[in-house]
């Protein structure tokens, strides 16, 4: 068997639940477009449509990412015009990632 790209890497199988994680250094975009990926992808399984509201949690993760984009958490170089300190915001930071690991966390019960 002929290779015509040699990496030299080695192959690690990762599972459907891995590619889906929130790390700490990930931004709130990134948080929001991991829930909102997973989401997309289950929910069109017929299996699943029964057992969880979808809409329901698309409408909450829009609500907590339209806080954040308010707030310009992911914006370096944008100031909050809103009466919160810097570390007010950074606890609201914290707060908001919270909730995206706890939805992706929830929509990974449904993986097999």
């Amino acid at each position: 068997m002929w290779c015509l790209i040699n990496l030299n890497y080695s192959i690690k199988t990762v599972s459907f639940a891995d590619i889906f994680e929130i790390s700490e250094s990930d931004t709130v975009w990134d948080a929001w477009l991991t829930a909102i990926s997973l989401l997309d992808i289950l929910e069109w399984s017929q299996k699943i449509r029964d057992y969880y509201d979808f809409e329901q949690a698309r409408n909450k993760i829009q609500k907590i990412y339209g806080l954040a984009e308010a707030h310009a958490i992911d914006k370096k170089n944008t100031k909050c015009l809103c009466d919160l300190s810097d570390g007010e915001h950074a606890l609201l930071k914290r707060k908001i990632m919270r909730f995206f690991k706890l939805q992706v966390v929830n929509l990974k019960h449904f993986i097999c």
